[in-house]
């Protein structure tokens, strides 16, 4: 029996230094224009982070689900967005993050089944093709590390955003190779500082690029179309706005709802014209805010 434990931790500990090592860039990874936000919709509900809504994307024909991730008060990674609202109608209080055993026997809306780490593993292996990009929203290199610790043998369906340069290596070190850079907790001057963000780009080796809609001047695209980089943009969730996207050089978007459910854009197409004027105006003001202004709220994807 000491023999049969023995040989088992030494396969899983090969399995993780394989993981954690060479795991090699997966070329479907190019395929990658149409990410769903926090699992996707279920019953025209959407950010969830649910199971049913995971299962309902994947139905579907999504491959790309992006999932938000905190820590419970035990220390245990879970999947929800934050511990300010009470997704799970718990009535806890303002800000306090839920006991492991308590998130999973709740319901999201009541009704829908919280994901863990551990079922968000055990429902990702063994399908192909099919990634979780991670939007952790305390600490990203622990969160990152408690994935690559506990559940090597996915890392490869894992596609971790990181938020800052410095975080890079750390990510790397831990057996991630698809990183988006993710722009949107920036402040205000880095997240406009195009030529960084190209140099940056250039000389680290990333899956996308990521940045807030009201970012997405043609200008701003242009400047990053640069860095060689795949472009896309959160959280969009109207036709019309993807279209536009599209037209100035936007690889693809973060959305809440499926292709088929995005908003219609307006019949009255002078409307919609003046629309597309008045926003890229509105964008271009946003872009030349001094430094004054760097400052300023930041959008959460």
């Amino acid at each position: 029996m000491k023999k049969i434990f023995r040989t088992t931790a030494i396969s899983l500990a090969a399995m993780c230094i394989m993981c954690t090592s060479a795991f090699a860039h997966d070329a479907y990874i190019d395929n990658m224009n149409y990410v769903i936000h926090a699992g996707g919709e279920v019953d025209g509900v959407s950010g969830t982070n649910s199971l049913e809504a995971l299962k309902n994307s994947f139905l579907y024909g999504y491959r790309f689900m992006e999932m938000d991730f905190n820590f419970t008060s035990d220390e245990k990674l879970v999947c929800i967005h934050d511990w300010d609202l009470d997704y799970c109608l718990t009535n806890k209080r303002v800000g306090e993050a839920m006991s492991y055993n308590d998130f999973v026997n709740a319901k999201v809306e009541g009704k829908y089944t919280t994901v863990t780490a551990d079922s968000l593993a055990k429902w990702l292996s063994g399908k192909t093709n099919t990634y979780i990009i991670t939007d952790i929203k305390e600490d990203n290199i622990k969160g990152l590390k408690y994935l690559s610790d506990n559940y090597c043998w996915i890392c490869d369906k894992i596609i971790p955003q990181i938020y800052n340069e410095n975080e890079y290596e750390q990510v790397k070190k831990l057996g991630f190779n698809n990183i988006i850079y993710t722009v949107y907790k920036l402040n205000f001057k880095d997240k406009t500082d195009t030529d960084e963000i190209v140099r940056f780009a250039k000389t680290h080796d990333l899956a996308a690029i990521v940045f807030p809609d009201e970012l997405a001047t043609s200008d701003y695209v242009a400047k990053l179309k640069k860095s060689g980089t795949k472009l896309l943009v959160h959280t969009v969730n109207d036709e019309s706005e993807l279209e536009r996207l599209k037209s100035i050089g936007v690889d693809g978007i973060y959305s809440d709802v499926f292709k088929e459910n995005l908003k219609k854009p307006e019949k009255n197409t002078d409307k919609k014209d003046e629309a597309a004027a008045y926003n890229e105006v509105k964008y271009q003001n946003i872009i030349s805010r001094t430094d004054n202004n760097t400052n300023s709220s930041d959008n959460e994807n």
